[in-house]
Formats: C-alpha cells, sequence, structure tokens
C-alpha cells in the first residue's frame, strides 16, 4: 500500500510537470511572436541576408507607384511655359492629369483607367506596370472609329527624385517635383479653360 502510494505521487508530480513546461512554452512563444522571425526565443539568430524596404514592398498593395505618388506634381523645372505639360499622379479614378499652361490660355486634361471618351473620340487605356517607382501604360486612339488608329506606351520611373519619362514615340524627358501653385488665381496665364475629368485649384 505504501509502495502504491509512492507511485501515486510520482506520477502527479511528473503530471505537473508536463502541465507546467506547457505553459512556459506558451509563454515563450507569446512573447516573441513579434520578434524577427530569424531570432530564435534564446536570442540565436539565424543567418540571413539584410533586410531590403524595397523587397519588402514587392507584395503590399500600398507599395504601388499611383499610391505612393499620389497627389505629387511634376514640371519642366527650367521652364514655366514648357513643351511637356505638368503632371499629377492620383491614385483615384482619373490617375493621371496633365496641365497644358501657357500665356494666353492654360488648360488641364485627366485620363483615367479604361474607356475614355470627350466629345466623340474615344480612346482607351490600360495599366501595364505599377510598381514602386516605376509606371507603365498602354494609350490605344480610336479617334471616332471602332478600330484602333494608333498605340502608344507611356513609361514614368522615379530615379534619385526625378521623373523619367519616355513614350514609344520617341519622347523623352525628366521631370522635377513642381513647386508652381496650381490655383486659378496664382497661375501666370491670360485664359484658363475648364475641360471634363480635371481642373485647376478654385475652379468646379
Amino acid at each position: 500500500m505504501y509502495v502504491f502510494r509512492i507511485i501515486k505521487k510520482c506520477f502527479l508530480l511528473f503530471f505537473v510537470l508536463i502541465i507546467f513546461s506547457c505553459l512556459k512554452n506558451d509563454i515563450v512563444q507569446s512573447q516573441t511572436a513579434n520578434t524577427d522571425p530569424a531570432s530564435m526565443a534564446n536570442g540565436q539568430v539565424y543567418p540571413t541576408s539584410s533586410r531590403s524596404y524595397t523587397n519588402f514592398c514587392n507584395a503590399p498593395k500600398n507599395c504601388k507607384f499611383l499610391s505612393k505618388y499620389d497627389g505629387t506634381f511634376w514640371a519642366d523645372k527650367d521652364n514655366y511655359y514648357s513643351d511637356f505639360s505638368d503632371i499629377q499622379f492620383s491614385n483615384y479614378a482619373r490617375f493621371i492629369s496633365f496641365f497644358n499652361i501657357d500665356r494666353d490660355i492654360s488648360y488641364c486634361k485627366g485620363w483615367k483607367k479604361g474607356e475614355n471618351t470627350t466629345d466623340g473620340v474615344k480612346w482607351n487605356i490600360k495599366i501595364k506596370k505599377d510598381e514602386w517607382d516605376e509606371f507603365w501604360f498602354d494609350y490605344d486612339y480610336y479617334g471616332t472609329s471602332n478600330e484602333i488608329q494608333y498605340s502608344i506606351t507611356y513609361k514614368y520611373e522615379v530615379i534619385d527624385s526625378l521623373l523619367h519619362f519616355s513614350n514609344t514615340d520617341g519622347q523623352e524627358f525628366i521631370f522635377h517635383p513642381s513647386k508652381k501653385n496650381y490655383s486659378k488665381d496664382f497661375i501666370d496665364t491670360g485664359k484658363i479653360v475648364v475641360t471634363e475629368g480635371c481642373t485647376f485649384y478654385g475652379l468646379e
């Protein structure tokens, strides 16, 4: 009988030790759940390559070009009245706007993804690449026809804080972040024409 009691106590002690061990393991896992996955609970670190913010942004949706550069303006820094339209990117329906600023008459136009139509003239836009610092889209022009008249691929890439533009029509240019005020009261022009899809600040 005495031996049986000893065996019973040993069994209970063993059972308690198992439960305690499991609880301790859960605590360790909880404490290390939000730490670097390359580090073990005891502090040992697995060999791993250095972290890259660019690599980290290959997957998340908010690392796309239009999200990163939403609301930014780009312009020819050397010429207020440039041969190239000032550009604004947007992470909304009309993803890009072109501001044509001239001494006499200025206007802007906004393009959206998919089909665009103005005064019976149609064109279609398809996004080809929307990455961290690079953005491409195809522009298919229909005009008043049901067939594509011509196509152009537009390419934008931000390198060292400058916007590099090129297209398959042979145009190339480098834009700088714009310092212009795009309010109707500050644009240096004779007249502003309101167009569908885009407007200068202060105009409805």
